[in-house]
């Protein structure tokens, strides 16, 4: 089946981090959520304001702050 050319526009701009932040199992899901109306563009602390206006400019709504109840953006850190 191929992908939703919009679903995967969204999934491009979101972290990748598969971190569930969200509310949703990974990043996929969540992007696939986004354009149905079941999930707003502000619940991803790894994607943090940019994220969060890039994915505002490609649906052409205004950006919201980050939902910080799913948390706040932190630095990229590296495991060892």
């Amino acid at each position: 089946m191929k992908k939703d050319p919009l679903i995967a526009k969204i999934d491009a701009i979101l972290p990748q981090t598969q971190c569930r932040q969200c509310g949703f199992d990974g990043c996929e899901p969540y992007a696939a959520a986004i354009p149905k109306g079941r999930a707003p563009i502000n619940p991803c602390p790894p994607g943090g304001e940019q994220g969060i206006r890039k994915l505002a400019q490609l649906l052409g709504v205004s950006p919201l702050p980050l939902n910080t109840a799913h948390g706040i953006t932190k630095p990229k850190a590296v495991a060892f």
